[in-house]
């Protein structure tokens, strides 16, 4: 074996070497990134949870004693139906989107017109 097949080895061995620590400090790294992504996703969950149950506990009604409990329909759903009648004038209102069901009527008028042949 010669001086020059000598550095070759030498070199390639270097250079596994070299690659495997590169490979091995990569993975070091990827896995310290990975645990602190997961530490920061359970923190903001947990400041997440805290948030609505802050909120839900804000937005709770207090209710003085169950047994004046409100039963019933509530009564800002009767002023806003009572305005609506008012608004109304005692009409009929038909409350519904108007590009449905006028397909049915058209195909019903259209079967009635042509079930039979005139004169």
């Amino acid at each position: 074996m010669d001086a020059e097949t000598l550095k070759l080895a030498l070199g390639g061995i270097a250079a596994v070497l070299v690659l495997w620590f590169v490979v091995k400090q990569a993975a070091r790294f990827l896995g310290w990134v990975e645990t602190s992504e997961i530490a920061r996703q359970a923190a903001e969950a947990k400041e997440a949870a805290e948030r609505k149950r802050a909120a839900r506990a804000a937005a709770a009604p207090t209710v003085a004693s169950p047994s004046i409990a409100p039963q019933g329909i509530p009564p800002h759903h009767v002023a806003a139906i009572a305005a609506a009648v008012a608004a109304c004038g005692y009409r009929v209102a038909h409350i519904a989107d108007p590009h449905t069901g006028g397909a049915w009527a058209a195909e019903g008028r259209w079967l009635q017109q042509t079930s039979h042949n005139p004169h």
